[in-house]
């Protein structure tokens, strides 16, 4: 009962070779972790989630939605109880907290389609989406912004805040916002707001704004964005605010999508990198998303027709580090352990060389998670790491994007959206992941596609089995075990694999008795013994 390794890892090899970075959930030494692609329980929306904001163990999250639901139950079923476009959950366990402040804005007419409004009746909609929530750096507080002109009975014109121990409203913060108020950063001593608004209590802010932290009044500093600013990050140093949009010039001076404002008198900074291209008649780009690891910061964007990917930049210059451009528009980013994850609807990569050709093709269903190493050396290619769960996108303009926002603990990834499902078990809204460490890996080989081996009798008592790779969401490595007659096993083999690129495998099985009739079949499994197993080959008689 001999068993005999013919070449299989060699052969699989030479078609799939081994990436520059094969970080996933089983690295080798001295390689990233990734979080598992196993999506935790977790309580879900009823709609779409654009921001989250994770302090002290609190999950927060806004955006327009009207209720929350268990995991597992569908809208409208049992335990789903009302969250009106804000609500909180436990970090580590997904579960629903009893913070419960509504964010409201009465109806009003309009002849123009109000796509990111709910549409209540013919020409009539109500906007009181909740687009951005942030901490204050100690945790006590969080600020949220949007559409909205109410919180529960009391006036809030686009922007308040919450003290975190209480969830109670705070009663000093309430500035009046002419527009949307789609930004927020916090330092110690100062909240600033970004947005589509152009006038703050009265006075003219273009697009920009700061107020005092401690005594919630409307500051001098007042610097101009031509169009919306869409995301705000402070630099590591404090010293500047990295503006992200759709704009073309910061205080009069050109430079579109991304830049930089000195926090002390609200003059532009430096800003070496013009990565973001500028609006044409053909195309047009601008930033969703900018964060940073204390080190170095990142923006993602969202492209028609150009640039939709991502970037890492320097704080203090604006000059840049990496930058690669999947095709298919990233809407939120998150940096954690050294990977960069980011929420999109990617469904080419390999039209640049970012990625040193390890990168997948025009592809459908779109890729709608992706991870990538944060720390690439100046100038250097990217390259996607092995993680690849997916969700399926909302089904109304325009919510058909998948994921909108990302934030993480340091444990826990969160991610939210217009999704419906995620890894292809029904979940709206709201979904998480974390490492193997904490919650163990346990999402196998997949099944789909994995089709029954051909077994061919190669004479002097051998079987030639041939087949071809499956792969997994989040590791490369997959162990294949050839088993004869449904139970011994014949020979193995191990494979790189991604979804773009399934080698075909060969083994043989040798010492078999002239006459005698056999099937095979092919079990696959990755690192931590997770596996699925194909259909039975027919069967082969032994010459």
């Amino acid at each position: 009962m001999r068993k005999t390794l013919i070449s299989g890892l060699i052969a699989a090899l030479a078609v799939t070779p081994v990436p520059a970075a094969m970080a996933d959930t089983a690295p080798a030494s001295g390689e990233l972790a990734t979080v598992t692609a196993d999506a935790l329980p977790t309580w879900q929306t009823d709609g779409v989630v654009l921001t989250i904001e994770i302090v002290n163990g609190v999950t927060y999250v806004g955006g327009n939605f009207d209720n929350v639901r268990p995991p597992g139950v569908p809208k409208g079923g049992a335990g789903e109880v009302p969250r009106v476009g804000l609500a909180a959950f436990d970090t580590a366990t997904g579960d629903l907290l009893p913070w419960n402040p509504v964010a409201f804005s009465p109806t009003f007419t309009d002849d123009q389609a109000q796509n990111e409004c709910d549409k209540i009746a013919t020409d009539t909609y109500r906007c009181d989406t909740v687009w951005e929530i942030k901490a204050s750096p100690d945790g006590s507080k969080i600020y949220v912004a949007g559409d909205f002109n109410k919180i529960d009975d009391s006036r809030r014109d686009r922007m308040a805040a919450f003290d975190t121990a209480t969830g109670a409203l705070d009663p000093d913060f309430k500035p009046v916002f002419n527009n949307r108020v789609r930004a927020i950063a916090v330092s110690d001593t100062t909240v600033y707001a970004g947005g589509h608004f152009t006038t703050v209590n009265g006075e003219t802010r273009t697009r920009l704004a700061a107020f005092d932290a401690s005594t919630a009044a409307l500051t001098s500093w007042a610097p101009t964005a031509d169009r919306r600013v869409n995301a705000m990050a402070l630099t590591p140093a404090g010293n500047r605010l990295i503006v992200g949009g759709d704009f073309d010039r910061i205080n009069g001076i050109r430079q579109h999508g991304l830049s930089a404002v000195n926090v002390s008198d609200g003059s532009k900074g430096v800003f070496n990198s013009n990565d973001i291209p500028a609006t044409s008649s053909t195309s047009r780009s601008w930033v969703t998303d900018i964060v940073s690891d204390g080190t170095r910061m990142y923006a993602s964007a969202n492209g028609e027709g150009t640039f939709d990917g991502r970037l890492a930049f320097n704080p203090d210059n604006g000059s840049r580090i990496w930058i690669n451009n999947c095709l298919g528009a990233t809407q939120a980013i998150s940096v954690m352990g050294g990977v960069l994850y980011s929420g999109s609807h990617a469904h080419r990569c390999s039209m640049q060389s970012y990625y040193g050709g390890d990168a997948f093709p025009e592809t459908k269903p779109h890729r709608r998670y992706l991870a990538e190493p944060a720390g690439t050396a100046q100038g250097a290619k990217q390259t996607i790491l092995h993680w690849f769960p997916n969700s399926a996108p909302g089904t109304t303009y325009p919510w058909v994007q998948g994921p909108w926002a990302m934030a993480n603990d340091g444990t826990y990834l969160w991610a939210g959206g217009d999704f419906t499902e995620v890894n292809d078990v029904a979940q709206q809204g709201l979904t998480r992941w974390t490492f193997h460490e904490t919650s163990p890996d346990v999402g196998g080989p997949l099944q789909a596609g994995f089709g029954a081996p051909t077994a061919l009798a190669a004479g002097g008592g051998k079987v030639t089995i041939r087949w071809g790779a499956t792969w997994d969401l989040d590791n490369r490595k997959v162990r294949y075990e050839v088993l004869r007659n449904d139970g011994q096993v014949a020979c193995t083999a191990e494979a790189f694999s991604v979804f773009w690129n399934l080698p075909n495998l060969t083994c043989q099985d040798t010492g078999r008795t002239p006459g005698a009739t056999h099937t095979y079949r092919v079990r696959a499994i990755d690192p931590y013994n997770n596996r699925v197993s194909s259909p039975n080959s027919a069967a082969v008689t032994v010459l």
